[in-house]
Formats: structure tokens, C-alpha cells, sequence
């Protein structure tokens, strides 16, 4: 018995002392150089990134800034490993400390840096990125220091754990010793054999083989033992499994946030509504690796149409809509809720996903069944973040063009303005000065308006300038563009004419205005037309655009209803 004891004593002080070095011991060790190693690498990474982009901002070569950019990977590579010393509770706040000097140096300088010039002014700007790159160097000493105090508590810990169980093992052998030599056989048959089994079935254990032990015979302790590492092994086994698949299930979430997060940084700021549904159709894929369909609110309201198709591209408007309430996306964007397909009613296999701004639907995303079945779980969490991301996105770059269209459209002929006129006028007289060719500019009031308002009303002026509106925009040609200049005066832009061409347009103009507005032998109104030519009567926007008012004023004080070239008299 005393024999069996000292025994069971021994393979416990050795099972303690392994799974005491595999479990702690070794795994801290490890984590501790890697961890010093990666902040090294971070620190060098930081290093050859700075000094690349104090290149980039010394000289304004672009082959700096790729360099800093090709120095991210590595950086991004040192900062994955040297998250595992947040595991070490004594390191905790000095990684946490480094990691957020580096963010603010990378947010605050390194993303500015390729700002050429940068703002504030290049020295000041510098002297800004070496105080933060200070900081920075400051908490990775800091960090170094401290994980190096670490790594020696951690040795002295382990050599102080080996020489406990070496003393204690040399003084129960004494014991047993003593005891043996009465009963070596016995001790022999019954338990050096399955002691020695079991040691070899705990170095496979700490060696990472988790294979139950075999069977023992001996003494009832020593089979309780063996029982006892094979319920032991099980359960590793068991935990390794779930741990496994628990890290592939977090990697797999993580990997969808990271494709949300680029979509965000990517579309933030964004005002081009092409690029927005784009990118949020590519992070749908991404996120649940099956065909995405992006359907936008119609202007009306009353249906959606297809925007963009994963498969095609970007979809031509009108060529694909759903009505509201109808199949699953129109049930979708009714009720502003996921809805999945149902295919007793021949819906398609996908969910759609409303995306919601305030408590208004503008569109929705339709992910369809991959390979892997269904889109659910984690997947469409992260799909329901992405449609609250892109719908504010959509709809602000949506907001942008039609407020755009209204700064530069007159609301009620639908032509474009004056502000417009001065934006294109500018553009024409460049291009033309550029490439030699002539360019016209026709401007255009309408004779006795005021009297047709005050005989009539104001809302029957309105719609004769919407129909003289309609008139000039039908009778345009490629190269030639009307506007609403102000009240009842339009202007006409021939980007490729001269005074002929623009003679013949304008004569053309006018008898149409003069047959279209004549009522049972009464004329409502009439047109006087005025030319000006570049470089013949002006040599630039404004001064085109005086002559021809001039030429204007000169065809209404000669009778109305004519057109005048500027300086002289047309038809």
C-alpha cells in the first residue's frame, strides 16, 4: 500500500508538472518572444513608412507614398501577432497604450501625409508627425521593457515550478525507495509497468496527441488514474474541436465586418450614386458569396427598379421593376422588414433586405441561396449592417444629384439655367479658342409677353414659355443647347457655328414661334432673335453674350419678330 501510494504520488507530481509547462508555462513563453518580436517588426514597419512618406513629402514623388504603402501589410502583420500580449494582464494597458500612439500617428499624420501640400504648411506638418512618431517610440519602449520583465517572471516561474517538483519528487523516491527494496518485484509487476504506460500517454497529451491511454492493470488507484486521463483526453478533444470551429466561425465574422468596414471607408463622402451601389453590391458578395441584387425606389414611389445585378453590372433604368408588395422584394420594401422567398408562390430562393433611412425605404438588397444554402446567422446580421450603412449613402448621394440638377435647371421650362449657361459658355469659348473653330451665341426674347400676362394671366404666361421651352428643345441638334436666361429671355449655345449657321437656326426659331403661337388670326407672341460670333464680334463668354443682347435689343427697336446678327440686320 505504502508502495501503490508513493507511486500514485509521483505520476501525479509529474502530470501536474507537464500540463503545468504545456498549459502555462510554454504557451506564455511563446506568446512573449512572439509578442516582443512583433512589436520590433511594428516598430521597423513604422520606421520605413515614415521615412517613405517624409520622402514623399520632401520631393512629391509618388514612388515614396508607394512605398509607404507597400510597408502596411508588414505593419498590419507585426500588430496581428502583437495582440496576443493583451493576453498578459501586466501588458495589457502598455500594448493597448502602443497600439493607440500608432493609430493616432497613422489617422492624424501618415493618412494626411499624402496631401501634397499638406495642411497647416509641409514643416509644421512634419514637425507634427515626428511629436506623434515620438509618442509612438515612447510606449514601444515602454512595451518592451515590460515584456521583457515578463519573460523573466516567466523563467523564474518555470525554474521555480521544476525545482518544487524535482525536490519533492527526490524526497518521495527516497521514501519509496526504502519501501521497494522489500517489494521490487511486486512493485515492478503492479506498478512501474502501468506507471510508465500512463507517462507515455501524458507526453502524448502534452505533445498534443489526444489518444485515450491504454488499458492498465495494477492497483485500483492506478486504473482510476488511467480513467481519468482518458476522460481527460476526451474532453481536450471535444474543447480543441469547438475552439477550432468557434476561431473559424469568428474568423468568418470577422472577415465579413472587415469587407463592411472597406465598403464604409470607400463610400464615405461619396456623392456619386453609381459608385455607392456598386460598392455596396461587390460587400454584399463578399459577405455571403452568392448572387446580390441592389433594387432602388422608382422617383415616384409606387414600384422599385433594378439598379445593379452582381452577375451584369449596372442595370439600364426601366429595364427590370417590382411592384410594392408583390414577390419578395416588393414585400420588403412595404413593410420594411426582411423578407425571404417562398417557393410555393414561385418567389426566387433569397432574402431581400430593406434599406432604411429614418423610417423611409429607398431600396432593397436581394442576396440569393449559394452553395452553402441559405443566407442567415452571421451572414445576414452582417448584410443587415451593410443595408443600414449603404441606404444613408445611397440617399445622400441620391439628395446631392437632384439638388445639383435643381442649381443648374430652371424648375419650370425643365432647360438648363443661367448659372449653367456661364459654366458650358466658358467650356465652348476654351475649346474652340483651342482648336481654331468658330462658336455662336443667340439670345432670344419673346415680344409683347407682358401684355399676354397681363390680358391673360400669369399662368397662361407660364405655359407659352413652357411651350416655347418645349419648341427650342426639339429643335436642337448636336452641338447646340437652349437655356432659360431669365423671364420670358432664353439663350441658345452653337459650340461649332458661325454667324450663318446661327442666322439659319435663328430664322428657324422664329417662324416656328411665330406659327406655333398664332390663335384664329390673333398672335399671341412673337420672338426677336440677336447673334453674336466668336472671334468675329467677341473674344470671350461675356462679351458673346452682350453683343448678342445687344443685336437682341436692336432686332426689337427695328420692329420685333427679326433677327440681327451683331452690327448688322438678318432677314
Amino acid at each position: 500500500m505504502t508502495v501503490s501510494v508513493a507511486a500514485l504520488v509521483i505520476v501525479l507530481l509529474v502530470v501536474a508538472r507537464v500540463l503545468f509547462s504545456a498549459g502555462v508555462t510554454g504557451p506564455a513563453q511563446d506568446r512573449l518572444q512572439a509578442g516582443l518580436l512583433a512589436v520590433e517588426d511594428s516598430n521597423q514597419a513604422m520606421l520605413e513608412m515614415d521615412s517613405s512618406l517624409r520622402g514623399y513629402l520632401a520631393t512629391g514623388d509618388k514612388f515614396f507614398a508607394d512605398e509607404a504603402t507597400r510597408s502596411s501589410p508588414a505593419l498590419a502583420a507585426a500588430d496581428t501577432q502583437m495582440v496576443n500580449l493583451l493576453e498578459e494582464p501586466a501588458l495589457r494597458q502598455s500594448v493597448l497604450g502602443l497600439l493607440l500612439a500608432q493609430q493616432r500617428w497613422r489617422t492624424e499624420w501618415a493618412d494626411v501625409a499624402r496631401q501634397v501640400p499638406p495642411p497647416g504648411g509641409t514643416e509644421a506638418f512634419l514637425l507634427q508627425g515626428k511629436a506623434l512618431f515620438q509618442s509612438y517610440r515612447d510606449r514601444k519602449d515602454d512595451t518592451r521593457a515590460a515584456t521583457l520583465v515578463a519573460l523573466d517572471d516567466t523563467a523564474r516561474q518555470a525554474t521555480f515550478a521544476q525545482w518544487s517538483v524535482a525536490v519533492v519528487l527526490v524526497l518521495v523516491g527516497l521514501a519509496t525507495l526504502a519501501v521497494a527494496l522489500r517489494g521490487r518485484r511486486r512493485l515492478e509487476r503492479h506498478v512501474v509497468a502501468p506507471v510508465e504506460g500512463l507517462l507515455a500517454s501524458v507526453r502524448g497529451i502534452s505533445e498534443g496527441r489526444l489518444y485515450p491511454p491504454e488499458p492498465v492493470t495494477g492497483s485500483a488507484e492506478l486504473v482510476a488514474l488511467r480513467d481519468g486521463l482518458a476522460d481527460m483526453t476526451v474532453a481536450l478533444r471535444h474543447q480543441q474541436e469547438e475552439t477550432t470551429a468557434q476561431a473559424e466561425r469568428l474568423q468568418a465574422q470577422t472577415d465579413r465586418l472587415r469587407t463592411i468596414l472597406i465598403m464604409t471607408r470607400e463610400i464615405a463622402g461619396s456623392l456619386n450614386t453609381r459608385y455607392v451601389v456598386d460598392s455596396t453590391v461587390q460587400a454584399a458578395v463578399a459577405v455571403t458569396d452568392g448572387r446580390v441584387m441592389l433594387w432602388l425606389l422608382d422617383e415616384d414611389g409606387a414600384g422599385l427598379e433594378l439598379a445593379y445585378d452582381s452577375e451584369r453590372g449596372a442595370v439600364p433604368p426601366l429595364e427590370c421593376q417590382r411592384s410594392l408588395g408583390v414577390g419578395v422584394v416588393g414585400r420588403s420594401a412595404r413593410y420594411g422588414q426582411i423578407s425571404r422567398g417562398d417557393p410555393d408562390t414561385d418567389d426566387a430562393a433569397s432574402v431581400a433586405v430593406p434599406l432604411v433611412v429614418g423610417a423611409r425605404v429607398i431600396g432593397v438588397l436581394e442576396c440569393f441561396d449559394g452553395i452553402e444554402g441559405e443566407v442567415g446567422g452571421q451572414a445576414l446580421s452582417a448584410v443587415e449592417m451593410l443595408a443600414t450603412l449603404a441606404g444613408s449613402s445611397i440617399e445622400a448621394s441620391r439628395l446631392h444629384a437632384a439638388t445639383e440638377r435643381l442649381s443648374q435647371y430652371d424648375p419650370l421650362t425643365q432647360l438648363a439655367n443661367r448659372r449653367r449657361l456661364g459654366t458650358d459658355l466658358d467650356n465652348a469659348v476654351a475649346n474652340a479658342k483651342r482648336h481654331g473653330h468658330p462658336m455662336s451665341v443667340i439670345m432670344l426674347d419673346l415680344d409683347h409677353f407682358k401684355e399676354l400676362n397681363d390680358r391673360y394671366g400669369h399662368q397662361q404666361g407660364d405655359v407659352v414659355l413652357q411651350e416655347v421651352a418645349s419648341t427650342l428643345r426639339a429643335s436642337m441638334r448636336d452641338g447646340e443647347t437652349a437655356y432659360r436666361y431669365g423671364g420670358e429671355e432664353f439663350a441658345i449655345l452653337i459650340t461649332q457655328g458661325g454667324p450663318d449657321d446661327a442666322a439659319a437656326l435663328a430664322e428657324r426659331l422664329r417662324e416656328r414661334v411665330e406659327a406655333d403661337f398664332k390663335r384664329g388670326g390673333r398672335q399671341l407672341v412673337t420672338a426677336s432673335f440677336g447673334i453674336a460670333t466668336l472671334p468675329e464680334h467677341a473674344g470671350d463668354g461675356e462679351g458673346l453674350v452682350s453683343e448678342a443682347d445687344r443685336a437682341l435689343y436692336s432686332a426689337k427697336n427695328s420692329g420685333r419678330n427679326r433677327v440681327h446678327r451683331a452690327g448688322q440686320l438678318v432677314g
